[in-house]
């Protein structure tokens, strides 16, 4: 998913954590501590036994919209997972497990037909059955092209989907039909594909294929209301929380589902809170704050202070830091002239110091690196392997400007290089980095740019609509495979593409490893794709992968035990059910 603060599920090695934990370390500080290491490398805080009853109130990031099937940034994402499930969902370990199926779906000889059976039983949080109508009209919600589901690519592979999302004439109730997906019985449904593919079952765990509530929403182009004080009333849940009030900029208030059950969720757990806040506080340093008075009981840490906040509460076991599968870079609008010129962007990326950068922006808390895989995701690449074609060397930067027309020697500064913008959101860490990046242009290449500042759903919005010239964002994983870093994102087209990466041999083998079923022609495809993206900068320049810092209270239960690569904005908030208080 693309990120806010630059985001989700990965399998790490206990070797590769090593490795990436040395690397991150903070001025030479004990990388351990927090509280109790777990597998994996994390360590979490200590808590209680968790308590029926209590309230929490947590910092977050507010999103731009709250339709799972229209969603890609983990703000959004995050808050959607605590109001609706899948059939399926990753446990803890990143496999899928039944949520809302009664059982992993029954696939045919063939790989092309999945069958998926209903617990009986379920509830939408108004009263209403759930049915396999419910799941059948969030794919068709996902397909439609009124709806523009930014993550519909993911579904791509089912029969139909394509053609009718890619309609330009808008909703077509013929291709709608001819869409693979059809209800068997009020508890069964069927989905068909144009071609056998290893991940689907982890794709079935996404939030593009929620379930509709019909009995609210029975059309496929019907719009979800837009997040505000008439949103909790308008729609029905069926994850463990319901929204009881919203109001934009400032909060949402969550209550238990009363139709939720400890079964739907792969730890067996149901919530135990009265009342659930979520205060949307843009600036880290505001919500750090806000954590030291008592006002909220978790908040993500200001890497700006990094080390002073790690200091003191380090000792008293409420700091948490959680290696992610995400990396960050700074993203460039392809179809915005001097960008689509490689040489440019080539120099933009070796103006850069990101070893220095993490240490003035982020208090040492990132990765600095030149692969867009991560090294502990297959196919990926260690942080220096693409260091000779697009690390840090101001001399190589210069020579690119040069290249590309900008620099010579009747214009030895590059002064008539247009303005470019970089647009961050109103944080000191992503303030700081855009600064950080416009004086190693001045410096290094002297070209001028401007900074724009605007709230996380602005900025989510203006990328979306393209309407960028510099993004410092990123990814985060979605599920554990090297396709979902790739597809939807670097090929021409895909739905997350809004760089405009369009590269015709980065596409000729993301179309020979999409439906390969031999695993190591896939992987190595992927790997060779991954060189191609940094190399020629097709749409990011890497720059760091990342580790999340979280502030979280001593009595808070659920949060620190259950976060990982899956976590969006708040720790362990794929799994917030598990969320409460002790005594």
């Amino acid at each position: 998913m693309k990120l806010l603060r630059a985001w989700r599920y990965l399998l790490l090695s206990i070797a590769a954590l090593a490795a990436l934990a040395a690397l991150a370390a903070c001025g030479g500080d004990d990388d351990e501590g927090g509280g109790t290491a777990t597998p994996g490398g994390t360590a979490t805080p200590a808590a209680g036994t968790r308590i029926e009853g209590g309230e929490l109130t947590v910092a977050t990031v507010e999103g731009d919209k709250l339709d799972p099937h229209q969603s890609s940034f983990a703000t959004e994402i995050s808050l959607e997972r605590m109001l609706w499930r899948a059939a399926y969902t990753l446990d803890g370990k990143d496999v899928p497990q039944p949520a809302m199926a009664a059982a992993l779906p029954v696939i045919s000889a063939d790989g092309l037909t999945y069958t998926i059976k209903l617990k009986s039983g379920l509830k939408w949080s108004d009263g209403n059955d759930l049915l396999a109508e419910d799941f059948v009209m969030g794919i068709l919600h996902t397909c439609n092209p009124v709806i523009a589901g930014e993550y519909q690519y993911v579904l791509s592979n089912i029969v139909g989907c394509d053609a009718h999302f890619a309609n330009e004439a808008g909703f077509d109730a013929a291709l709608e039909a001819a869409i693979g997906v059809k209800e068997i019985d009020d508890l069964t449904y069927q989905i068909t594909l144009a071609n056998p593919q290893p991940t689907f079952t982890m794709i079935l765990t996404m939030w593009p294929t929620f379930p509709v509530p019909v009995h609210l929403f029975p059309n496929s182009s019907d719009e979800w209301p837009a997040p505000g004080p008439a949103y909790p009333a308008a729609l029905a849940y069926n994850g463990p929380y319901i929204a009881t009030e919203y109001e934009p900029g400032d909060h949402a208030t969550l209550a238990p589902n009363p139709n939720w059950k400890a079964e739907y969720s792969p730890l067996n757990a149901a919530p135990t809170l009265d009342k659930l806040t979520l205060r949307f506080i843009d600036d880290m340093a505001v919500a750090d704050r806000a954590y030291e008075k008592g006002e909220v009981d978790f908040a993500n840490v200001n890497l700006t202070e990094l080390k002073a906040l790690r200091s003191k509460f380090e000792p008293t076991g409420e700091y948490l830091r959680v290696l992610k599968p995400t990396t960050t870079g700074m993203e460039m609008n392809l179809e915005r002239p001097p960008l689509d010129n490689l040489d440019v962007r080539l120099a933009l990326v070796r103006a850069d110091d990101h070893e220095l950068e993490n240490e003035v922006c982020q208090q040492g808390g990132q990765v600095p690196s030149t692969s867009w895989l991560p090294e502990v995701v297959k196919g990926g690449a260690a942080p220096d392997a693409f260091a000779a074609q697009i690390g840090h060397d101001p001399v190589k930067a210069r020579e690119h400007l040069t290249k590309a027309g900008y620099k010579n020697a009747d214009n030895p500064t590059g002064k008539d290089f247009p303005v470019l913008t970089i647009l961050v959101r109103d944080t000191p860490s992503a303030k700081c980095s855009a600064e950080w990046h416009q004086e190693q242009y001045r410096k290094e290449l002297g070209i001028e740019t401007k900074i724009e500042i605007v709230d996380g759903p602005t900025r989510s919005a203006r990328f979306k609509a393209e309407d960028f010239d510099l993004f410092p964002g990123g990814w985060q994983q979605d599920y554990p495979d090297p396709e979902n870093w790739i597809i939807g994102l670097f090929d021409t087209g895909g739905g997350n593409n809004h760089y405009n990466c369009s590269d015709p041999d980065i596409d000729a083998k993301v179309k020979a490893a999409q439906f390969n079923t031999n695993e190591t022609e896939r992987i190595k495809l992927y790997s060779e794709i991954n060189e191609l993206i940094v190399t020629r900068v097709c749409g990011i320049g890497p720059f760091l992968h990342v580790a999340d810092h979280y502030l979280i209270k001593p009595y808070v239960v659920g949060m620190g035990e259950n976060s990982n690569g899956q976590d969006g904005v708040i720790a362990g908030d794929w799994i917030a059910e598990t969320w409460g208080r002790s005594e």
